[in-house]
């Protein structure tokens, strides 16, 4: 979180011999003190009030964020039965982080957005009635608040603006739901003007999702396209929203798919993991078991091996991004089931894997929002690391990045 700036004022103090001074302190340098003279107590001033840092004074910079959290819907989030019922298991849990939707795979923005567009295409809802009541309710008990934003797939968006979708929002995907275009300018700013109103309300960092091309083959979207005009429109779309969100305080956090810790090319999403990972202030692969396929990192079954197949994907992520601090690395882990069942066994060891690649920080995704109450998600810590990556070499520059990329009409 941000320092508090702070100016040390040493007061005046008025004798007949002495001449009267003051002493101030550098303004945003804790801890420093200096030498007062000796004074009488009868000539020492009462206390006044701080001063306020100087108007031109640079901000302080922001301190990385452990996270260990949940997943809520908006409606979770909304219900106050269910939230208070969340809040109390984070706390008992020793979590401390939210991740709440505010805009989700169907387009629907959890709250009364003020954004005239939002209102013209019908994409508020009242899921979450008293979103600045929520989100104090967070901060008054320490728990960080992070708005998840579902970005290119949008139906609400498409049906209302057809001519920023894919194929004129004809296309759907294997759910039926249409997606905006991720080339289109228009639906960056979109976006990045919900996240703007997250950033008002309270939310302390915006957590872009499904940002990434669709999973299949379409003629001038994925189909036909080079990897580095597909990789380069989500970098781009990042930076752009990087760079607008930068006045608004909050951290900027982007989800992956897990397996772009491991594989050599975009996977035809766009989604380059070190090229993302440079432009966000924390990457978060969702390195679910179910989600691997059979034989990867030499697993026969890796939804059955949750601590090999989490530790075998961190450890490459880290492998990518060498100049990284395994701190900016934060996965999500599944407490849900598929072919294999998932409880607390599976949840813990999931967390050992992370432990033992050197991850600190986690989310939890669990799209009912129930949760396995009994884990104990403090073996974390107690896990040691057992794997160290090589000390890194200098940063390379990111790849496929445009000095303003909103204003490039060549997408």
């Amino acid at each position: 979180m941000p320092f508090v700036k702070t100016r040390v004022t040493l007061f005046a103090f008025v004798a007949a011999s002495l001449l009267a001074g003051c002493a101030s302190l550098p303004p945003g340098t804790p801890g420093t003190t200096a030498a007062a003279p000796a004074v009488s107590p009868v000539a020492q001033a009462p206390p006044g009030p701080p001063a306020p840092p100087h108007p031109q004074a640079p901000p302080a910079p922001r301190q990385p964020v452990q996270v260990r959290g949940i997943y809520l819907t908006g409606y979770t989030a909304g219900n106050d039965q269910r939230f208070s019922d969340l809040l109390d298991f984070v706390k008992r849990a020793g979590l401390n982080a939210m991740v709440i939707d505010v805009k989700d795979d169907e387009g629907f923005v959890s709250f009364a957005s003020d954004l005239p567009l939002a209102k013209e295409i019908g994409s508020n809802s009242d899921k979450i009635r008293d979103i600045r009541g929520r989100l104090r309710t967070l901060r008054e008990n320490n728990v960080y608040a992070i708005a998840r934003i579902v970005v290119f797939v949008d139906p609400v968006l498409a049906r209302g603006r057809p001519e920023w979708g894919i194929q004129g929002g004809r296309w759907r995907d294997v759910r039926g739901l249409a997606w905006g275009n991720p080339y289109d300018t228009n639906v960056w700013r979109y976006n990045v003007d919900i996240a703007k109103e997250a950033a008002k309300v309270g939310f302390q960092e915006i957590q872009f999702d499904y940002v990434r091309l669709p999973e299949r083959n379409i003629p001038g979207v994925t189909d036909g396209v080079g990897v580095e005009k597909r990789v380069k429109a989500i970098a781009d779309f990042l930076r752009y929203a990087v760079k607008e969100l930068k006045p608004y305080d909050v951290f900027v956090s982007a989800d992956v798919f897990g397996l772009t810790t491991s594989v050599s090319d975009d996977m035809k999403i766009g989604q380059d993991y070190a090229t993302i990972a440079g432009i966000t202030d924390y990457i978060s692969p969702m390195v679910y078991p179910s989600h691997y396929s059979l034989g990867i990192y030499g697993l026969a079954h890796p939804e059955a091996s949750p601590l090999e197949t989490v530790f075998g994907s961190l450890t490459r992520g880290q492998q990518k991004t060498p100049w990284l601090s395994p701190s900016h690395h934060r996965p999500w882990i599944q407490d849900f089931s598929l072919r294999v069942h998932y409880g607390k066994a599976e949840v813990e060891a999931q967390l050992r894997g992370l432990a033992q690649a050197g991850i600190k920080s986690f989310m939890v995704w669990d799209p009912r929002n129930r949760y396995t109450r009994d884990v104990d998600y403090r073996v974390i810590d107690r896990t040691p690391v057992e794997w160290h990556p090589a000390p890194p070499p200098p940063r390379p520059r990111p790849r496929g990045l445009l000095p303003d990329p909103i204003g490039n009409a060549a997408l």
